[in-house]
């Protein structure tokens, strides 16, 4: 029924809705939601390029929910730069919909280049290590990752290395005793070759490092520990922020993870729940509205909501300033669509007459296929939100982003755009968003500001963010490379 309603759109809003109908049909009928995802296909590319691409990262998300066989054969956006993160989101999107062997295939034979290691943690999660034969898989990939990561850079500080070092300090167990001792030693003596350069973590209100060196080994301090105390005790010894934070967590992260699984024993036997609070991201302007969701997600009352996505329209199509992006990325339909699913969930076949409140038959669509896919039990799916100023052309995009010709220095809301010290403009690499001056990120400790005010580091907690996400297209992208050199 979805599929049919679906004819009458424009092609890339069609190509858009097959796509997320796949998604939706995968949680009741896989075969028929293949067929569905094969029709997609074939409907985005047949479209002009600067559409098809916006739509490829999508189709290979629904690929991986659907028939992650498929994933070969659908070709990558070349917005290039978060490869790293679109990996990790394929593995997350295969787990939640039960591929547990495509996800382990996927990350084996991953690229060593941008090889997901954050991904490995999550497949282990899933794969139970009770047998012989999940053992024998899990060392293997575990094996995988340590060989990547010795050919990765050495010279520099990165977050694969940073990465590697989270992973194994947490599944060090799976490797022989003396095979752990042994990585555990090459991770000390790669720390002592990189540049110590200077970083922010803390731990609590107690412990902070500025040195990337030292917390990387305050992350494996609990290895040593057990496999060679002696180097253990050699490492507390030589470095003063380790050494400081040993006196409070003696086998560091380790220590940190006992004590906080202790205090949630503990907090469940006195009946403590930690409910009623808020968990919001993205632009902070548009938190009160996310507040406002999930509070009719504990009511059941979901009228206040369904106001919030009507003034997102009514935003989206003013005749001052319309949007220009395609319909199915425009953040009313965003709104619409994450009201309907969780009414699909919380109200279930009820929700069904909310329908009639939206004024637009597309973005009726969009939030139809929510509807069906949190009524299915779908996972829900994340996907891209998109304000364009201008009407597209042919040549308003090269590789998904703004063209020299298409660039201004003013952003999408009209505000000033920013521009580095030394004159580079500020945009998003994914999507080309150019954020004004007046625009805020929110760090972990709750302090908001524009983190291209101070190059990512927040002010308040001192926190280097080497991430940022962009508020249109919610892609996470290095930090520097927000930085655009123009022709």
């Amino acid at each position: 029924m979805l599929a049919g309603q679906s004819e009458t759109a424009a092609p890339s809003a069609r190509a858009a809705a097959l796509l997320r109908i796949a998604r939706a049909e995968s949680a009741e009928d896989l075969s028929r939601a293949q067929h569905t995802l094969l029709e997609a296909l074939q409907a985005v590319r047949m479209l002009p390029n600067q559409m098809r691409e916006h739509l490829l990262d999508e189709a290979r998300l629904v690929a991986a929910a659907v028939s992650p066989e498929l994933l070969p054969e659908i070709p990558m956006a070349q917005r290039g730069g978060h490869s790293r993160f679109a990996s990790i989101q394929l593995v997350k999107t295969m787990l939640a919909h039960g591929h547990l062997d495509a996800a382990f295939n996927y990350v084996l034979q991953h690229d060593p280049a941008s090889f997901p290691f954050l991904s490995v943690g999550g497949v282990l999660g899933e794969l139970d290590g009770q047998t012989p034969e999940n053992a024998a898989r899990r060392l293997k990939l575990l094996r995988r990752a340590v060989k990547n990561w010795r050919q990765s850079p050495s010279f520099s500080h990165s977050h694969a290395h940073d990465d590697f070092v989270q992973l194994f300090g947490y599944f060090w167990k799976d490797f022989p005793f003396e095979e752990a001792s042994a990585v555990a030693r090459m991770i000390v003596d790669r720390a002592a070759q990189q540049p110590d350069t200077g970083t922010s973590a803390g731990y609590g209100n107690e412990i902070q490092f500025t040195s990337p060196r030292q917390n990387n080994l305050f992350q494996i301090l609990h290895v040593p520990r057990q496999t060679d105390p002696a180097l253990a005790q050699s490492l507390v010894d030589s470095h003063d922020q380790l050494a400081a934070a040993a006196r409070r967590y003696t086998n560091g992260l380790a220590t940190i993870y006992e004590e906080a699984e202790a205090e949630a024993k503990r907090r469940r036997a006195d009946g403590v729940t930690c409910g009623g609070g808020y968990i919001l991201a993205g632009d902070p302007k548009d938190f009160d509205r996310q507040r406002r969701l999930i509070d009719a997600t504990r009511s059941g009352d979901f009228e206040t909501s369904i106001e919030d996505a009507l003034e997102k329209y009514r935003e989206d199509t003013s005749a001052a300033t319309p949007n220009y992006a395609p319909k199915q990325y425009w953040p009313s339909t965003s709104a619409f669509r994450t009201l309907f699913f969780l009414a699909g969930r919380h109200l279930g076949p009820e929700a069904i007459t909310l329908l009639e409140r939206i004024p637009d038959d597309d973005i009726r669509l969009f939030a139809t296929i929510e509807l069906a896919a949190g009524l299915a039990g779908a996972p829900e799916s994340p996907i891209r939100r998109m304000r364009q100023p201008r009407p597209l052309t042919s040549s308003s995009f090269e590789s998904g982003r703004i063209s020299s010709s298409q660039a201004t220095d003013r952003d999408a809301t009209g505000g000033q755009s920013m521009r580095s010290p030394d004159g580079r403009l500020i945009r998003c690499p994914a999507c080309g968003f150019q954020p004004p001056v007046d625009h805020r990120w929110n760090c972990k400790c709750g302090h908001f500001w524009n983190t291209f005010l101070t190059s990512g580091r927040c002010p308040a907690y001192n926190f280097q963010w080497e991430q940022t996400q962009c508020p249109h297209c919610g892609v996470m992208s290095a930090h520097w490379t927000w930085y655009a050199s123009e022709p």
